[in-house]
C-alpha cells in the first residue's frame, strides 16, 4: 500500500527530519557538541515531553555526523548545508548509514500498529554489523522507545550490552523512567524541557507560518509544539473553552456536558476525543501534583477508560460524561 502513515508525523506538517532548526534547546545542543568533539557515548536517551523537539534534535545530530563523514575535525555547530549529499539523502529517507525504528503500518489496512515489535528492533543487529558506507558513523534512531513491547525492549538491550564500534543509538523517550532500568543504565540521558512561550511561538512559525491563534495555542500547549499543532487541527481552544464553561458551572449545566459528549463520540471526531482525554488528564495531573488525592484517582480512571475504549470499543459518550462529572467536581 502506497503512502503508509508515519507515526512520528503530524498530518499536514513537516516531519522532524525536515526541520532545519531546533528552538529552545541550546543547552542540549551544547552538551551534544561537547560530547561529539571529545568522547561520544554510543547510546543516548533524549527524554522529555512529547512534541518538544527530541526527534528534530536527533535528526539534526544525524545530519551533522553523517555530513562530516570520515573527518574527525571538531564541529563548531550542528548546522549543515541543506545541499550536502548526505543531508539530501537523509531528507529523502534513504541514507544507508541511518536507520529509523518506529511503529510500522500494516501494509494491508494502512493502520499503524500499536507497538514497536521485536522484528523491527532485530534489524539493529544487521545494521550495526556492517561498516559505514561512507566511513563515518552508523546511526539508529528509535522513535519512540515508549512504543517498545517487552520482547522488543529485551532485544534492544542485547544491542546495548554489546555496543557496536562506530555506532550511535538514539532513543526518543517521552517517559524515560518507564523504560527498563537496564536500558536506562546503558545510555546517557539528555533531558529536554518544555519550551517557553516565546520559543514555542517561534517554532510554530517555522513549521506553520500561517497558523491561526498561534499565541493562544502557545499558552495552552504546555511547551509542546506537537500538542499545539494537534490542538490547532482539532479546535483545541474551543475544546478548552467548553471545558472551562462546564467547570465554572460545576457540572450544573447538563446540556453543555451532553452537547460536548455527543460531539466527541462521533466517529469523525476520534482525534478530538484523544485531545479531550489528554487535556482532561493534564488537568487531573496538575491538581494531583498539589496533593489532591481525588484528582490522582481521576487521573488513573482517565487512563483506564481510555485504554478500555481502545481495546473494547466501549461508548465514548459515556466516557466523556463520566470524566466531565469528575472534572466539574474537581474544579
Amino acid at each position: 500500500m502506497a503512502d503508509l502513515p508515519e507515526p512520528d508525523r503530524l498530518e499536514g506538517y513537516p516531519h522532524p527530519r525536515e526541520a532545519t532548526a531546533v528552538f529552545g534547546h541550546a543547552a542540549a545542543e551544547e552538551t551534544l557538541l561537547r560530547a561529539i568533539n571529545t568522547r561520544l557515548p554510543h547510546a543516548w536517551i533524549f527524554g522529555g515531553l512529547k512534541g518538544i523537539g527530541k526527534a528534530t534534535l536527533a535528526y539534526r545530530v544525524a545530519r551533522a555526523l553523517l555530513a562530516r563523514g570520515r573527518s574527525t575535525a571538531p564541529l563548531a555547530t550542528l548546522d549543515t548545508d541543506p545541499n550536502h549529499p548526505a543531508v539530501r539523502r537523509i531528507l529523502a529517507g534513504g541514507h544507508a548509514d541511518l536507520l529509523i525504528l518506529r511503529r510500522p503500518a500494516d501494509p494491508k489496512t494502512g493502520k499503524l500498529k500499536g507497538e514497536l515489535p521485536v522484528d523491527e528492533v532485530r534489524r539493529l543487529g544487521d545494521f550495526f554489523s556492517r561498516h559505514a558506507s561512507e566511513g563515518g558513523k552508523r546511526i539508529a534512531i528509535v522513535d519512540a522507545a515508549d512504543d517498545l513491547n517487552r520482547n522488543a525492549a529485551n532485544a534492544l538491550l542485547k544491542t546495548l550490552e554489546e555496543p557496536p564500534e562506530g555506532g550511535l543509538l538514539i532513543l526518543i523517550a517521552h517517559k524515560p523512567r518507564a523504560l527498563l532500568p537496564t536500558i536506562r543504565s546503558r545510555c546517557r540521558l539528555l533531558t529536554m524541557t518544555p519550551l517557553g512561550e516565546g520559543d514555542l511561538q517561534r517554532a510554530l512559525h517555522a513549521v506553520a507560518p500561517d497558523l491561526d491563534n498561534a499565541p493562544a495555542l502557545a499558552r495552552l500547549a504546555g511547551g509542546s509544539v506537537g500538542a499545539a499543532l494537534e490542538m490547532a487541527a482539532n479546535d483545541g481552544p474551543g475544546l478548552d473553552n467548553a471545558l472551562s464553561a462546564i467547570a465554572r458551572k460545576r457540572g450544573r449545566d447538563a446540556n453543555a456536558a451532553h452537547t460536548l459528549a455527543n460531539d466527541l463520540a462521533a466517529a469523525a471526531q476520534a482525534p478530538r476525543f484523544r485531545l479531550f482525554i489528554d487535556r482532561i488528564q493534564t488537568a487531573f495531573a496538575a491538581a494531583a501534583a498539589n496533593g489532591d488525592r481525588a484528582a490522582l484517582d481521576a487521573w488513573q480512571m482517565t487512563a483506564d477508560l481510555a485504554r478500555a475504549e481502545d481495546n473494547l470499543n466501549i461508548d465514548k459518550r459515556a466516557i466523556v460524561l463520566r470524566l466531565l462529572d469528575r472534572y466539574a467536581a474537581l474544579n
